[in-house]
């Protein structure tokens, strides 16, 4: 009796070891397909809205070489007749301007965010919030209207947008708010400021789109980059960088932590300037073991910026080092260039559209596995946009060209 007694729990033990490692598997598998849905679901979302406002916009109703002066075409403003060393020349000194401007602004942003001065970057951010839901959204809604023919009157006009912009400003900077609200507003301003960029013209648009994949690189990984001093302050910190993050899920913070971002916080800040790779996916995870008990000894600044999720903290229990962080931050710059390009794509064909959309969307998913084995902030515009610009100019100038006339000529039937 006392042999099959053991041998019955011995069975019951293999039943219960076995019952339980595909729940393992499956819950690991599940936080990573999730973590990439979260945030690949939005990125779609703004690109699918940049590329519809376009197409509606300016496909075959406006020449965008006639389009007003901005910082990307501060040196050089291109005119449909000039030669093309002229517009190579021009395009590529707006993008060492505007690369320049970039960095300048990161640089005074650090140093705002070293000393303090949180205040005044969220004042400075809740006013160009403000002003580019208001006129910015408000000219792309008039303009949106008289294209469908929608009768409006100024004064509900004025109303709504000014409301409107008052609740995106308050939902992106107040903890108070709905998260989801305040991801709406997100991809709303991403989208606004994409639709803007797409009227540069096409020579400065790929100059400066490799221009900010060669500054991204260096800002985020070279030692003495803006942007990693600026995520290994904040980490140093344990405080938010005053800036335009999607977050792909809210964060569970402590008492503390709330009540300070409260009193730092104006009730309304956001940064329409905020330059697109000031941003990146991060995995602001707490210090290395080694600098722990100091922090501890100094007063304890050891809680992590984003906490891991129960799925990666089992995983890295049970000896598995890949997991993602429990909630992945992307910039708001990324989803602007990456519709940026998208939107470029479909002032040709939509068969481009769909090329580069995968492309980005296979760039991004090859950050995020980079991201879940190195564990550190890294920049999201590299791989999707080289990816991006290549299909781009395969499918336009080779694919293109021979898939159409076969199809046209109902070649494979």
């Amino acid at each position: 009796e006392r042999e099959a007694l053991t041998t019955k729990v011995k069975q019951v033990d293999m039943e219960d070891v076995e019952a339980d490692e595909p729940f393992y598997e499956e819950s690991i598998l599940s936080s990573l397909g999730g973590e990439v849905t979260s945030i690949v679901a939005p990125v779609t979302a703004c690109m699918a809205l940049t590329v519809f406002f376009v197409r509606s916009l300016y496909l075959g109703r406006q020449n965008l070489s006639t389009a007003p002066t901005s910082i990307a075409t501060a040196i050089y403003h291109e005119s449909a007749s000039d030669d093309v060393s002229t517009k190579i020349t021009g395009a590529l000194l707006n993008a060492l301007f505007f690369v320049l401007a970039i960095t300048v602004m990161t640089f005074m942003m650090y140093l705002l965010f070293k000393y303090n001065c949180t205040k005044c970057l969220y004042g400075y951010m809740a006013f160009s919030s403000f002003t580019l839901l208001f006129f910015v959204g408000g000219y792309f809604a008039q303009v949106m209207m008289e294209v469908w023919k929608v009768p409006f009157d100024g004064i509900s006009f004025v109303v709504l947008l000014f409301n409107t912009a008052i609740v995106g400003t308050v939902a992106m900077w107040t903890s108070w708010t709905p998260f989801v609200l305040k991801q709406a507003y997100l991809v709303i301003i991403a989208v606004l400021i994409a639709v803007l960029f797409t009227r540069i013209p096409a020579w400065t648009t790929w100059f400066l789109l490799g221009a900010l994949v060669i500054y991204d690189l260096c800002a985020v990984l070279l030692p003495g980059g803006p942007l990693k001093a600026l995520v290994e302050l904040a980490i140093e910190r344990n405080e938010a960088i005053p800036a335009l993050v999607y977050e792909s899920r809210l964060t569970s913070r402590n008492d503390e932590d709330e009540k300070e971002m409260e009193e730092e916080a104006l009730p309304s800040a956001t940064s329409t300037s905020s330059p697109p790779e000031q941003v990146e996916i991060q995995d602001v995870t707490a210090s290395t073991s080694s600098s722990k008990p100091e922090e501890e000894r100094q007063g304890g600044e050891d809680e992590p910026l984003m906490k891991r999720s129960a799925a990666a903290e089992e995983a890295n229990e049970h000896g598995e080092m890949v997991s993602l962080p429990d909630s992945i931050k992307l910039g708001l710059g990324d989803f602007i260039f990456y519709s940026v390009l998208v939107g470029q794509a479909s002032l040709y064909d939509m068969t481009t559209v769909y090329v580069c959309y995968l492309a980005i969307m296979a760039g991004l998913g090859a950050t995020l596995i980079l991201l879940a084995i190195y564990q550190k902030a890294l920049p999201a515009l590299p791989i999707s946009i080289t990816l991006g610009v290549v299909f781009y100019f395969c499918t336009r100038y080779f694919l293109d060209p021979t898939v159409t006339p076969i199809a046209l000529s109902l070649l494979y039937e």
